[in-house]
């Protein structure tokens, strides 16, 4: 039975200190937020820069900051080649083509392009889809930034839970994408901070660098038989990951995200040119791919501190063991901040790993009322840019959405907890909420490339594309229930092929369908 070590006063003065006053942040910007235009889309006059930033905190968030460096003991740096090999390709192609063509319409929800499109069910279904995603998504967040925070307290993980829900729900009530972004920008500078500190403590306090923290993670992997632990490409698909595989896994969740997210969508909506949105997206990337090289060299610190150390007995001790026997390698950074840092620091990298989760979230629920509201519209029967309404009529409804979503996210995370051990966050999450990624992403490419999909296509197509995503995510446990045991394939999977499904399903559909003229050429790519 592991002991979590215990948070001394000072790291529990850290955190409240800090939730008060991202709090308190939180409410100062809210103040502006008196229209609809500027609730949703910060009166569409948001820096680049603070967009830029805002984007990259609300994708990465504390899944990231707690699996990169956790991966690391995994697979060592190979993990980070494929992400590296995907990088100038998914940049092109946002770039070039999600960016500039959502930008051509003044729309305040996404899925106001899948109604024009395509009309208003299929306008209906993406937000849905999008719903499900966000809820399971935030529920993910939740979860990962509670028990790490139980992990290294000792709380039972259902109060941290609700405390960080209740938390969470309380900060984002005040919402607005004024305030979100704006404390996004600061939640950037702390987690690049806080990683930033522990690499420089661990190279001080060893003495070491870069060079024999490589050779000491090698030597790790070898001795855990991982020594080849992601090859180049393997036909196989029970291979758990392959440089291939995870680049065009990556590949696959940048461009479906950044064309189908409401989250990612709407901050470039709050700008005001296509010039500023790509200038947004250069910044995101680019710090993203700083955050994520980063945190990498904090996963190879770590495994010399421990491992290079001779400490493995002590991790051990400290961190609880997965259903296969290893470390719960997504606590080592959290755990590693409490137990060695000096009281108070420790405190303030759990502080930026909570205030990621909640930045995060915030975004994610003021998304789900942005859509909700576009599509209260729509079935009114009033377009959501109807001057005749009292301006705040949507702010007031935003904020009281915000407390019954924050309720479901709570849930949501109560939920995920059931979910295998062995899985950890980076195997999970395409099995979960990235289940839908593809399909909804293949929404709007059948929308932008097939020109003669209509709904019927465009629909049927995102249900194959569903039907690919848990075949592929859930094939041992539906191999169990059929009584014919089935391969657990590998996650890398389940995004690049339900996207492809989803794609080529709506061309084969779209050949027997009967499309309606075009109301706006500018609805597909070739305009």
């Amino acid at each position: 039975m592991n002991s979590p070590p215990a948070l001394a006063w000072q790291d529990h003065a850290v955190i409240i200190a800090y939730i008060t006053g991202m709090i308190a942040l939180g409410a100062w910007l809210s103040r502006k937020q008196q229209t609809d235009e500027d609730y949703f889309l910060g009166g569409r006059s948001m820096p680049w820069f603070a967009v830029g930033l805002s984007v990259i905190a609300s994708l990465l968030s504390s899944l990231t900051y707690l699996s990169e460096p956790g991966e690391v003991w995994k697979s060592g740096i190979t993990h980070q080649f494929g992400k590296l090999i995907a990088i100038p390709l998914e940049m092109l192609f946002v770039f070039l083509v999600c960016v500039p063509f959502l930008m051509r319409f003044r729309y305040t929800s996404a899925y106001e392009y899948l109604g024009d499109r395509f009309g208003p069910r299929t306008r209906l279904l993406g937000a849905v889809l999008f719903l499900l995603l966000v809820v399971q998504w935030m529920g993910f967040v939740v979860l990962a930034s509670s028990r790490a925070l139980a992990a290294v307290s000792g709380m039972p993980l259902w109060l941290v839970i609700m405390t960080v829900g209740i938390a969470a729900t309380l900060y984002t009530a005040l919402g607005g994408l004024r305030a979100v972004i704006w404390t996004d920008v600061v939640q950037v500078i702390l987690l690049i901070g806080g990683g930033l500190f522990t690499i420089g403590y661990v190279a001080v306090t060893t003495g070491t660098g870069l060079t024999e923290w490589l050779s000491v993670t090698q030597d790790y992997l070898l001795k855990t038989d991982q020594d080849d632990p992601m090859p180049i490409f393997s036909f196989d698909p029970t291979v758990r990951a392959t440089v291939i595989t995870v680049g065009v896994n990556m590949f696959t969740w940048h461009v479906c995200t950044h064309i189908a997210n409401q989250m990612t969508v709407q901050r470039y909506f709050s700008t005001s040119d296509v010039r500023a949105a790509r200038r947004s997206f250069i910044t995101a990337a680019l710090v993203g791919v700083g955050l994520n090289l980063m945190l990498m060299v904090v996963g190879l610190a770590l495994v010399y501190f421990y491992f290079g150390r001779g400490q493995m007995t002590e991790l051990a001790g400290a961190v609880p063991a997965a259903d296969n026997g290893n470390p719960r390698y997504d606590l080592i950074f959290p755990t590693f901040s409490v137990l060695q840092l000096p009281p108070g620091l420790g405190g303030a990298i759990l502080a930026a790993l909570l205030a990621a989760a909640m930045s995060s979230i915030d975004s994610g629920v003021n998304s789900m009322a942005t859509v909700i509201s576009t599509e209260i519209d729509l079935l009114r029967g009033r377009p959501a840019s109807d001057e005749t309404r009292p301006a705040t009529s949507h702010v007031g409804r935003g904020r009281a959405m915000t407390v019954v979503f924050g309720l479901f996210i709570t849930v949501a995370a109560f939920g995920l907890n059931f979910l295998p051990n062995e899985w950890g966050i980076i195997d999970a999450m395409p099995r979960t909420f990235n289940a839908i990624t593809g399909p909804i992403g293949g929404l709007f490419f059948i929308g932008m490339f097939v020109r003669k999909a209509d709904a019927r296509a465009a629909v049927l197509g995102a249900l194959c594309g569903m039907i690919t995503s848990l075949g592929i995510g859930y094939s041992e446990q539906i191999g169990k229930l059929i009584g014919s045991p089935w391969p657990a394939l590998s996650f890398t999977w389940v995004m690049p092929c339900s996207l492809a499904v989803t794609v080529l399903a709506g061309w084969l559909f779209s050949l027997f369908g009967y499309p309606k003229e075009l109301r706006d050429p500018r609805l597909t790519w070739r305009g």
